[in-house]
């Protein structure tokens, strides 16, 4: 990873193609889980990429894993582009677009999306890190550069704030 990371840094395109390749699946995944619409989580895709290849430089190993710098860019991105939008678009009659019953999966992610976005930042962040990532509590922290007792106190109030709005939908 780290001589990926050295051709990166030094230019190499075909390099950044290949850490693209790695990581563009999780990066596009957990902007469809911060963001409301898959065309935002596409274009976030590319905007982290982009500022990725142009910020690489001031990823710092000592401080860090390549992914825990990743996750920050990602998230820092997505919860500025959520902090950006200022319009909210709903259908004009009031009702919700359901998605056809053969496809129960994406109702599912749909589902966790809306919940998810009902959630402020930095529960939202938390439970992105944890339960998509699967980062043990101690890298949250470290991505967040908060308190691990933050860390912890955060998660349980999002799950509390996700099960009451999973009742109150159902």
């Amino acid at each position: 990873m780290d001589t990926l990371l050295a051709r990166c840094a030094a230019g190499d395109k075909d390099a950044f193609a290949a850490l693209y390749d790695q990581y563009a699946n999780l990066v596009y995944k957990t902007a469809v889980l911060a963001l409301e619409t898959q065309q935002d989580a596409e274009d976030a895709l590319q905007e982290v990429f982009l500022k990725v290849y142009r910020g690489l430089h001031t990823y710092d190993p000592v401080r860090g894993a390549f992914t825990t710098w990743l996750y920050r860019v990602t998230l820092n991105h997505c919860m500025a582009k959520r902090r950006r939008r200022s319009v909210t678009v709903t259908p004009l009659d009031g009702q919700t677009l359901s998605t056809p019953p053969a496809d129960r999966g994406l109702a599912t992610i749909d589902q966790l999306r809306r919940v998810l976005n009902q959630l402020d930042d930095r529960q939202r962040e938390v439970v992105i890190l944890r339960y998509y990532w699967d980062l043990p509590y101690r890298e949250i922290a470290a991505v967040l550069e908060i308190p691990l007792g933050t860390v912890q106190s955060r998660l349980s109030r999002a799950l509390q704030t996700m099960k009451h709005i999973m009742e109150v939908q159902q």
